[in-house]
């Protein structure tokens, strides 16, 4: 397997997370398995025999990443028993960039030599619910 441990994209040195970023400003309301998929093509160069799990870890991650640089916005309209009692999920997600998510990613996009993507062409409403889970 060809693993790719510069990161290069278009010349640069990037981040996974800043490819992630880039991935939901271009592909906005996509989901998150959507974007791992990506992501490990770039990394390694072939398709993720795990369907998209791997990389799963940046979706997941509250502190840094998740209602912080991307949210799902999905509706919670799928009840599943977990050890809590009864709890709602989504049947898939849709991932959006929050402001501060679409400012990092257009950034990098200027540094790549790419033109700027407008918020209306690829910000969602729902997004912009600062410091909160987006939908309950």
């Amino acid at each position: 397997m060809t693993y790719n441990p510069n990161r290069i994209f278009r010349n640069h040195k990037i981040k996974c997370i800043d490819f992630l970023l880039l991935s939901i400003l271009e592909n906005p309301g996509r989901s998150q398995r959507f974007h791992t998929r990506r992501l490990f093509k770039w990394q390694h160069n072939t398709e993720d025999h795990h369907s998209g799990g791997t990389n799963i870890a940046y979706f997941n991650n509250r502190k840094y990443y998740r209602d912080i640089l991307f949210t799902d916005v999905s509706r919670k309209t799928v009840e599943y028993d977990s050890y809590f009692g009864p709890q709602m999920k989504s049947r898939n997600s849709q991932m959006h960039l929050t402001p501060v998510g679409f400012d990092r990613a257009n950034k990098l996009r200027i540094k790549l030599g790419l033109p700027e993507i407008t918020w209306e062409s690829a910000g969602h409403y729902l997004s912009c619910k600062f410091g909160k889970a987006v939908v309950q």
